[in-house]
């Protein structure tokens, strides 16, 4: 099962009611949730953020930290495969799939996957479950006239992604930028999550007012229509 999460401030509770279904999805007293802060470059307010909201809720949480701290491919593995539950966090998604190749961390969450852990993350922990997301990534990176664009996911959710959906800048953007595309896409608001189940799509929520959207192009334009909730 895969629950990607399109946004939401985790430190102030408002993804709250989709944290305690991850939890729950893990159908364990006491899980053990791996938290990768890949794309925030292992920021240590963020390991704690989420490591204090998931021990709330019965889990035991560790981190894999790639970025400020030597780590190595065994140890990587190691602490995915001890993992009940995996939560990606948001922040730099390019640079985070570039990290991970370095430690063949896109191979082992693909074999987490086929073990059938929970999968989860917010922002550019979304979008990497995906085929492709659009990502402000080289805005993050301070690039010369930075531009948004696709960055290539682990693809085990066949659409292209945006999360942040209810935000001026992504909304707007999204479906100028999503223009001819063949693939289909999934839009996600804020607060809100689908969940991949068995190769079935549903919506879970934190606040009842956001959505997600299946995106399509038809000779009569863009088709957009609200997915159902879990």
């Amino acid at each position: 099962m895969i629950v990607a999460v399109g946004g939401g401030e985790v430190l102030t509770n408002e993804t709250y009611e989709i944290d305690k279904y991850i939890v729950e999805a893990a159908r364990k007293d006491n899980p053990n949730l791996l938290f990768i802060p890949t794309a925030s470059n292992d920021a240590e307010p963020y390991i704690d953020t989420i490591s204090k909201l998931y021990v709330g809720l019965g889990c035991e949480v560790d981190s894999l930290r790639l970025c400020r701290q030597e780590t190595t491919v065994d140890e990587a593995k190691r602490k995915i495969e001890w993992a009940d539950i995996i939560y990606v966090g948001g922040g730099n998604t390019e640079f985070m799939m570039e990290k991970w190749r370095e430690y063949r961390v896109d191979q082992f969450l693909l074999d987490a996957y086929r073990q059938n852990k929970v999968l989860s993350g917010l922002s550019a922990g979304s979008i990497c479950w995906f085929i492709a997301g659009h990502s402000d990534s080289e805005f993050l990176s301070g690039v010369e006239n930075p531009k948004q664009k696709w960055v290539k996911g682990l693809g085990l959710i066949p659409y292209l992604h945006c999360p942040h959906y209810d935000e001026e800048d992504r909304n707007f953007h999204f479906d100028n930028f999503y223009l001819g595309q063949i693939t289909e896409a999934i839009a996600i608001e804020n607060q809100a999550a689908i969940v991949w189940d068995k190769h079935e799509l549903s919506v879970v929520k934190a606040n009842p007012d956001k959505n997600a959207y299946h995106l399509s192009w038809s000779p009569g334009g863009l088709e957009k229509a609200a997915i159902g909730s879990n």
